[in-house]
């Protein structure tokens, strides 16, 4: 009976050390008031934190940008990719391959250089995309855009959306790989044409890994986003392109208050716990599997 659990002992103990510790901290310090300077003890504030987090007006604006990100991020999460997905996957040879591996790239850059790049394109004076709009006659004078509250958080959307299509679009077509196509022979013969195969065949089976996408883009939404927020607008203008991470973020190492910062994380964590048995329900209840 202990062997199992010795063969397991290595990994609980790092689960242990490197999540479930800080977890249980992180708990503990959402009670507290402590700006982690070195000799000072954590003061025990009880649910202070809780009550001036739900008055903070940076905090309430972060939750309406963190919405934004969400619900804007599902076409480069799921629709986009399911289509790139579908298209490449009825293609021959090598091809196949070449374009998955391009829409792969931008997954597998470094924030800080996709960062760099898009800083370049959308530069006020001589980047790329000034340069062209401006010759197009489309503009007259340049835009600063990460500066410009109309246009930072779409670009750290398109950004974040553009390095998501590729890691979406491998995911869709490894799930693509395991439906049988025995299926699209048999509706091809009855008639049925790519679209109609594609609605009636493809996405029912693809509903385990829709699901499963779906999932991890609302979680996972405002981590994505994080990087490019703070390497380039860092929250602003006035804080319209932020998000709760990067506000915790703030709380934590700007403001050196952990016990607000932690404070947040704790909702969150109830917030998104929640949002995670939900879709988890709604896997159960609409998934469908070939067997």
């Amino acid at each position: 009976m202990l062997k199992p659990w010795l063969y397991l002992l290595p990994a609980l103990v790092l689960l242990g050390i490197f999540m479930y510790r800080p977890l249980l901290y992180t708990f503990y310090l959402a009670f507290h008031k402590w700006s982690m300077v070195p000799g000072t003890e954590p003061l025990y504030v009880g649910f202070d934190n809780f009550s001036r987090l739900l008055a903070n007006k940076s905090f309430a604006d972060s939750i309406g940008n963190t919405v934004f990100y969400t619900a804007l991020l599902l076409p480069f999460s799921i629709v986009i990719p399911l289509a790139l997905a579908a298209v490449t996957h009825h293609m021959e040879g090598r091809m196949k391959n070449v374009y998955r591996a391009l829409f792969f790239i931008p997954m597998i850059l470094a924030p800080v250089s996709v960062s760099a790049i898009w800083r370049w394109l959308f530069h006020p004076s001589g980047g790329l995309v000034n340069t062209a709009l401006m010759k197009l006659g489309l503009i007259e004078t340049p835009i600063a855009y990460f500066s410009d509250p109309s246009f930072a958080k779409w670009i750290i959307l398109l950004i974040t959306g553009w390095k998501m299509i590729g890691f979406s679009t491998i995911m869709f077509s490894a799930a693509l790989t395991g439906i049988n196509s025995e299926y699209y022979e048999a509706a091809s013969q009855d008639g049925a044409g790519s679209m109609r195969q594609f609605w009636n065949i493809t996405v029912p089976l693809m509903s385990p890994m829709i699901i499963f996408m779906l999932t991890m883009s609302i979680l996972f939404s405002s981590q994505w986003t994080f990087a490019y927020i703070d390497i380039l607008t860092t929250g602003g203008p006035y804080g319209t392109s932020t998000n709760v991470y990067y506000e915790m973020y703030k709380f934590a190492f700007s403001n050196l208050n952990a016990g607000f910062s932690s404070a947040a994380s704790l909702l969150f964590f109830v917030v998104f716990g929640v949002i995670s048995l939900l879709l988890n329900s709604l896997s159960r209840r609409f998934s469908f599997y070939d067997n």
